[in-house]
């Protein structure tokens, strides 16, 4: 069913807390499965991409049980999972595809693993290379996308591996498949990525040791049940700090936010814009740093974003653009490739959204530029084609807190992949917002 939004002038104003980070969540369940006893986790995520996961692993054989204050998740260790009845289906979760894929190379039965449409153009030469070098026997399609047939093979080996991508999902699909081989995987990132899995690996036991942008690994060490508290979104909060930046006579406070070091180079790019954003009440939930963040509208300025930091805010790229468009002068970003390789062309999908509303951008020699309108500038009404990608969806309807008068944005209902919460926490926060299916 096709949906629409329509994002008209507003500000936002109160306090929220945000769901569960949806990366913490999908390494929380498998993490569980695998553990020898029940595991509980607090604050999940309840986005269609982490229900997705959910039903994969009860598939494998693993009891789920929805609790007042989490799920209760009875893992089998690393040898009791079951052969699923079917294929596995994914949905759109390119991290739940792949980071599976990494347990399930080493069962002792063969699996299939689909997705949706978007899902299924998405490459997956960049796992398959390197477990297929630990041994594991993977089929893809010609063009090397999903689905993924997997032959189990529980004899794999450790690797050295020097990652030619930087890829926390390619990093993390190694690791989870290093977890039952013998010896020590090591893997070297060519730029460091987000370090979730590695975080909550030492959380519950796993000999793991990391020194700058190198990972080594001590497989065949099972690990006991635990308790996690995970964390709120930060690419989901990206949103709502954007839209109280951008709108005048906005503040929020965001509570319990996820504050990992290696997600949010967006706010160190949004202080060096001029933006006023506190961090307040810093914490931890296990090895995760958590904080509030107090936002604040500002007169933004431009930015100029280098490769080495796009992969730590590769997917707050489409709401940063829109933040820069009300910035004052030119802001370029550069070696931005992998916004192609989403579950939308997002470079594609935002240049196209932006000329509908009468913005021109740049995109040379893999440099994207866009001319900041300022602080007081206010966007053509307009009709944008979400590409059913969320974080274009999101992006554009927080654009429309600054239209003359609206914008519609089409296929929205793909929100529901990361953020189902977004449209009633915005309307909670005072935004403007029509609804129609």
């Amino acid at each position: 069913m096709t949906s629409s939004i329509v994002s008209k002038p507003s500000f936002l104003s109160g306090e929220i807390k945000i769901p569960g980070d949806k990366s913490v969540s999908h390494r929380a369940i498998l993490c569980s499965a695998l553990a020898k006893s029940v595991s509980t986790v607090n604050n999940l995520q309840l986005s269609e991409d982490v229900l997705n996961t959910l039903n994969v692993v009860r598939q494998l054989g693993i009891t789920i049980d929805k609790k007042e204050s989490g799920y209760q998740i009875f893992g089998k260790g690393f040898k009791g999972m079951s052969k699923p009845k079917g294929d596995l289906y994914f949905g759109n979760s390119g991290t739940g595809i792949r980071l599976t894929a990494g347990v399930l190379v080493w069962q002792s039965f063969d699996s299939e693993l689909r997705g949706d449409s978007s899902l299924s153009t998405r490459p997956m030469k960049r796992i398959s290379e390197p477990l297929s070098s630990m041994g594991a026997k993977l089929l893809l399609t010609p063009e090397n996308t999903p689905p993924i047939k997997i032959s189990g093979n529980t004899e794999l080996s450790a690797i050295s591996y020097e990652m030619p991508i930087a890829s926390a999902q390619v990093k993390s699909a190694i690791l989870f498949a290093a977890l039952n081989v013998k010896g020590v995987t090591k893997i070297t990132e060519p730029l460091i990525t987000r370090n979730h899995t590695e975080l909550m690996f030492k959380q519950i036991g796993v000999d793991i040791q990391v020194n700058n942008n190198e990972i080594l690994l001590s497989g065949q060490n099972d690990f006991e049940g635990f308790e996690i508290d995970i964390p709120g979104d930060f690419s989901s909060a990206a949103f709502l700090i954007v839209g109280a930046l951008i709108s005048p006579n906005s503040s929020i406070l965001i509570k319990d936010v996820g504050l990992n070091p290696s997600r949010t180079a967006l706010i160190e790019v949004l202080l060096s814009m001029n933006a006023d954003i506190e961090i307040q009440n810093q914490r931890k939930f296990g090895e995760e740093e958590v904080g509030d963040l107090k936002v604040n509208y500002s007169e933004l300025v431009s930015c100029k974003v280098d490769a080495e930091v796009i992969p730590n805010l590769i997917d707050e790229l489409p709401i940063l653009f829109i933040a820069s468009l009300f910035a004052e002068g030119e802001s370029k970003f550069f070696g931005i490739e992998e916004l192609k390789h989403k579950e939308s062309d997002r470079l594609v999908a935002m240049q196209s959204g932006l000329k509908n509303l009468g913005i021109d951008t740049q995109y040379n020699n893999d440099t994207f530029s866009i001319d900041g309108k300022g602080s007081n500038f206010l966007l053509q009404e307009g009709q944008i084609d979400s590409f059913e990608d969320h974080r274009i969806a999101m992006s554009f309807i927080i654009a429309g807190l600054r239209a003359k008068k609206q914008i519609q944005i089409m296929n929205s209902n793909c929100i529901n992949t990361s953020f189902p919460e977004f449209i009633s926490q915005l309307d909670s926060l005072g935004a403007i917002l029509n609804e129609s299916k």
